[in-house]
Parts: C-alpha cells; structure tokens; sequence
C-alpha cells in the first residue's frame, strides 16, 4: 500500500457516538425531504427529491466534485451511486463525458432533473454498480463515494444504503468488476473516510490485485457547523 489509509479507531463508547450522530442525519435529512426542494450547493442550485442522499447535510460531496473536476477533466467518467448527481454535474461541467448510475430510482430521476437543469448531457442510469452499463463500455475513470459504514445489519432502506454497505458487499462488486469497465490506462478511484474500514478495503484491494495510492485528503466537519470531524479521502487502486 502506497500510502496507509488514518483510519479512526473508536473507542465502543465513540462508535455509538458515532453510530447515533450518523442517523441523527439522516433522520434529520429525511425529514427536510417530505417533499423536493431546491438548496443552493457549491454556488449552483439542485433539486432534491426525497429518499435521495441530500448533499447539505454532509461537507464531503462538494469536496468530492472539486477534487474530481481537478482529476478527471475533459476524460470519461463513471460515476457510481450518483445520488442527487452533484458529482455528475461538476465533472459534466468541466468537460467530462460522464454516465451516471444508481440502484435508488429516485436518485437516478434526481440526478435527471439536475442534469436537466445544468443543460447538460449525462446519461443516467437506474441499477446496481456495473449492470445498467454494456459490455463494451470503457471509461477513463470510475468513481463512486462510497458508504463508508461497514455496519452488520441489515439495511432495505435505499437512504440508508447511501450511508452503510453492510459486509462491503457492495463495496465488493465495485473493486472486483471495475476491469470490465476502465480503458488501458483507466484508474479506479473511490472516495471514503477515516470511518472507513481500513483492514477490509485493503483486504479487498490485495484480493483484486490493487494496492491503495491516496491521492487527495481533507480534515473538515462531518457536517456543516458541527463539531465532529471527519477525514475525507480519495484513493486510486493501483494495479500490483
């Protein structure tokens, strides 16, 4: 491993903490969505649909399409888990080529509604990971911000999913299909956290034939105006 993912390590009392801050959140962004609204993000204004993951309520999207705009340019992109497409958007508006996808069909019509409103071009597609994409589809980098929670329940709730893969199942499909899908000299890359599990996406990265290179990182508030900080990443699997 190129460089050593600063995982947290909590302390049974900080992750429950850690575990109720986190749906205090979500609680909190469910409730503001009974409806769609409108929220000014990053400059620009984007629809939010309900049961969609709201970007307000955390600091790491925008960070996240910034960083992206500056890594990824004029290339094609494969975003994954696309929730309202703020990502999409940003990276569109540079100059990327980008097809976005996600298992919530809501977020796939929210980040319709926002490609739309940006007069942008992104194909957006309902489905898990890889399966909305043709065989022959190849991108010059695929991302995906994923959940960073490897929490062992079980989680049906598609605003839940945004937040906790348990077992990194997901997690799992992402690494192990992203060679079907990246060009010669594609670059796999994902966004995750200090909250993240350190031994398991290393794990899966050996599995996979990857070592991690971070490429990007950021200290800033879980969310904004609070208290509790967390560490944003983003990491390319380098193939060994």
């Amino acid at each position: 491993m190129k460089n050593s993912l600063p995982a947290r390590k909590f302390s049974t009392h900080e992750f429950e903490d850690w575990k109720r801050a986190i749906f205090d959140i979500y609680d909190r962004m469910r409730a503001k969505a009974k409806k769609p609204y409108v929220v000014e993000y990053g400059g620009q204004s984007f629809t939010v649909l309900p049961n969609v993951y709201a970007p307000e309520f955390f600091d790491d999207t925008l960070w996240y399409a910034k960083q992206l705009q500056d890594i990824v340019r004029n290339k094609s992109l494969l975003e994954v888990g696309t929730g309202t497409g703020v990502i999409a958007v940003f990276c569109a508006q540079n100059g990327a080529k980008v097809v976005a996808t996600d298992i919530n069909p809501d977020a796939v019509e929210n980040t319709r509604i926002n490609a739309t409103r940006h007069n942008l071009n992104i194909s957006v597609r309902e489905g898990n990971l890889y399966e909305p994409l043709k065989p022959e589809e190849k991108f010059d980098f695929i991302f995906w911000a994923h959940p960073f929670n490897n929490w062992d329940m079980p989680i049906e709730d598609m605003l839940l999913k945004s937040g906790i893969d348990p077992r990194y199942e997901s997690l799992k499909g992402y690494i192990a299909g992203a060679k079907n899908h990246l060009t010669s000299e594609g670059k796999l890359l994902l966004g995750t956290g200090d909250s993240a599990d350190l031994k398991m996406i290393v794990e899966l990265a050996t599995q996979n034939g990857y070592e991690l290179k971070l490429l990007r990182e950021i200290e800033q508030p879980l969310e904004k105006g609070k208290d509790k900080k967390i560490k944003d990443l983003i990491y390319e699997f380098v193939s060994l």
